[in-house]
């Protein structure tokens, strides 16, 4: 039982770990949406087709979706096995 403690304990410290990084990039991707004025779904078709350019805040931004997206799956696998 002490074993199972400990195993719901760490995965409590990993989720919130992943909470962070979470909210994280989803405020680095806000403050971009806002200095831009486009959404992300927009700036991920326009990036994505080549219309953005080379601005380093777009490959930035680009990375910081993958990897919102990313942490939020593990996030959510974490919080399944918590459950």
């Amino acid at each position: 039982m002490q074993k199972t403690n400990e195993i719901k304990a760490s995965l409590k410290r990993e989720y919130d770990l992943y909470s962070n990084a979470v909210a994280f990039y989803k405020k680095a991707v806000q403050e971009l949406e806002e200095k831009y004025q486009l959404t992300t779904q927009t700036f991920l078709k326009r990036f994505e087709t080549g219309q953005m350019g080379d601005e380093a805040d777009y490959f930035d931004w680009y990375a910081f979706v993958k990897l919102l997206a990313r942490w939020r799956k593990t996030r959510s696998a974490i919080r399944s096995a918590i459950q």
